[in-house]
């Protein structure tokens, strides 16, 4: 539910005189959830005119720390004579700390008396409805809370019967009771470790797959950290007890997901009641022009924390004034922004959370890296981020390096990537709002949206758009053609393509293994077929160009290609090895060094086995031709050396593959 379907939700249930019950605001931690009942419940709540058996006044009580009924029974007290008398107390310049009892006791020598007396005797008091009429309470952080569930709920029951209150809890219901298995943790974890069972940091690839049932055995008798504190939950979490209590006490239960984007533009631009966190305008249009941007990467790093987000937003600022003060002009700007928004994110979601960015190859001198558990995602890796936003270290050094860094390899993929196609087709567009349409509007467009397929209206990028929205309206029933006829369709128009097209590298999210499973059986023969006729008309452009004129404008061409070979995960597919040899046999010997620079210059990675495993066979009979003085001419001693040259570069280069040389 969005926090409008909330605010709606929570003043209905206030004004509703029959509901003798609690709600819950259930979400996950960090989703806003207080940030939530401050910003708009608040106001909601005041806003109700008093009346008969109706609340006007709120009070709000964290749960986090509080330890036994006393001591919640004394913030509650607290907390609702400072909203009785909050002018009074204004005036004073007394203010109430959430979970503590921060006010002088001589404040509360009210007609209760004061708060040093026995409390039994003002809860007594309390107890009253006309002392406390029109009050609403909000219980944040159950989750938190290591009062013993069942006491709790009682305590809350009582309110809502005894009391006449309103009471709204917030928390994050799949840990509720669970921080009870963290007291007295040691005598708890010696249970679990009973049986002289060996705590390790990881357990082997084998020895992992075992069935839930089965948490913490494996054949060797050892358990993870990370198995030690699931199994400790398992046995002493109050979660079970919760589960069997919460009718009892909560009536509704409302799940809070706040649209991502929503929250973004909140926290930014503020709302009626309050300033966003944002004052200064360019930063602000900024954040807002890309703030789909900013919600994918949290998306990339599953982060929806409000606090992280708002940390993010005030320590992103540095990185784009100084972005915006040194290259503001330059061509790239908004690549380089863009590159150093979605890096900074991930690195505040990776300090925050507790995962880590893990190295994945290597691009020319920069460090390709990946999220944790996002091993199909990678992204350039800039350490004046890191020293930032981890260390609050400032480097102009390192930016301008990065930037630099970013032009020459924007600058590259210019001359690499050919101009893209877009799609002309409007109905893929209508169905991903497919939820908006009925079922008879969805089956219209779809069949508008085959039509569109046949007449070569989507560029090759969508094709893997189009499956995995049309198997997920199948699965829910919305469409009954046949998604193998499309797939042909789509090999028979990539056949007869004439423009290079690049592939889609968005990852994928599916429901359930089996629709991943049919996604990749219709995808992948599309995509083959996509890279082999990219390398066809690669090879066409090539023969066009005329590379294998002589060594220097192979050398250069090679140079200008490197990325894209990369990308493409090959470069012995691209070569006319017919040519190539007949280049080889017409060069001096300044052309054979300038032919073994091309090379290089395409294999330029460490870690090429990561990328162009598919070329070893290739390499291995270009190698070999050279040696063997059929195919090659090696008459002359400098030419022979200079070949020796070029055959022992190649081997190298299949070294690095992977090739044992003992077989070369």
């Amino acid at each position: 539910m969005t926090s409008e379907e909330i605010e709606v939700a929570v003043t209905s249930y206030i004004r509703d005189l029959n509901a003798n019950y609690a709600i819950l605001i259930e979400g996950a931690w960090g989703t806003g959830k207080t940030y939530l009942y401050e910003n708009y419940l608040v106001d909601a709540i005041d806003s109700i005119e008093a009346g008969k058996n109706e609340r006007k006044h709120q009070v709000y009580i964290s749960l986090y720390g509080i330890s036994n009924i006393d001591s919640l029974s004394k913030q509650l007290i607290a907390s609702f004579l400072y909203v009785k008398n909050r002018n009074k107390y204004i005036k004073k310049g007394i203010k109430l700390f959430s979970g503590v009892v921060g006010i002088v006791s001589s404040a509360f020598s009210l007609s209760i008396g004061p708060i040093s007396t026995d409390f039994s005797k003002v809860i007594k008091k309390l107890q009253k409805p006309k002392f406390v009429k029109n009050l609403v309470i909000c219980f944040d952080d159950l989750e938190r809370c290591t009062i013993p569930i069942n006491e709790l709920f009682g305590f809350v029951n009582n309110l809502i019967e005894h009391c006449n209150c309103k009471v709204i809890i917030l928390a994050d219901e799949k840990n509720i009771g669970k921080i009870y298995a963290n007291t007295n943790i040691e005598g708890k974890y010696l249970t679990v470790l009973s049986g002289n069972r060996k705590v390790v940091e990881d357990i082997e690839e084998d020895n992992r797959r075992i069935k839930k049932h089965e948490l913490g055995k494996n054949t060797n008798n050892e358990i993870t950290v990370e198995e030690v504190k699931k199994l400790n939950e398992i046995l002493y979490s109050e979660n079970y007890l919760y589960k069997d209590i919460k009718e009892k006490v909560i009536g509704k239960t409302f799940s809070y997901y706040p649209v991502l984007v929503d929250v973004i533009e909140d926290l930014i631009c503020g709302n009626e009641k309050r300033k966003g966190i944002i004052q200064e305008k360019h930063y602000k249009e900024y954040l807002l022009n890309h703030k789909n941007d900013i919600v994918s990467a949290f998306n990339e790093t599953d982060n929806r924390n409000v606090r992280i987000i708002r940390s993010w937003i005030i320590s992103f600022k540095k990185i784009y004034d100084e972005t915006t003060k040194y290259f503001p002009k330059e061509k790239y700007y908004e690549d380089i922004l863009s590159d150093f928004l979605r890096y900074s994110i991930w690195v505040i979601g990776a300090s925050k959370k507790n995962k880590k960015i893990e190295q994945s190859s290597n691009y020319g001198n920069q460090d390709m890296v990946y999220f944790e558990g996002h091993e199909y995602n990678h992204i350039f890796r800039y350490s004046f981020i890191e020293a930032w936003i981890n260390r609050d270290v400032w480097y102009d050094k390192e930016l301008s390096r990065a930037c630099r860094s970013i032009i020459v390899r924007r600058e590259q993929e210019d001359v690499d990537n050919p101009p893209q196609i877009h799609s002309e087709g409007k109905s893929l567009l209508q169905l991903r709002d497919w939820f908006l349409l009925d079922d008879v509007e969805i089956r219209k467009t779809i069949d508008s949206l085959e039509l569109e397929i046949e007449e070569n209206k989507y560029a090759y990028y969508d094709y893997s758009n189009i499956l995995s929205l049309l198997l997920f309206l199948q699965e829910k029933g919305l469409y009954d053609g046949n998604i193998n006829n499309i797939k042909d369709t789509m090999i028979n128009l990539i056949n007869n393509d004439m423009e290079i097209q690049e592939e889609n590298e968005f990852p994928k999210t599916f429901s359930s293994e089996e629709i991943r499973d049919k996604y990749n059986k219709l995808y992948k023969p599309i995509s083959r077929e996509r890279k082999l006729r990219n390398q066809v008309l690669s090879k066409e452009i090539h023969a066009e160009e005329n590379i294998y004129y002589n060594g220097d404008v192979f050398l250069e061409h090679c140079r200008r290609k490197a990325n894209y070979y990369c990308s493409q995960r090959t470069f012995v597919n691209y070569l006319d090895f017919d040519k190539l040899y007949n280049l080889i046999n017409n060069s001096n010997n300044q052309g054979l060094y300038n032919i073994g620079r091309a090379f290089k210059a395409v294999y330029y990675m460490g870690n090429l086995n990561e990328f162009y495993t598919a070329d070893i066979e290739g390499l291995k009979k270009f190698r070999t031709d050279i040696m063997d003085g059929l195919t090659i001419k090696r008459n002359g001693i400098t030419r022979q050396i200079a070949l020796d040259s070029l055959a022992e570069l190649i081997k190298q280069e299949l070294i690095l593959l992977g090739v044992d040389e003992d077989q070369l």
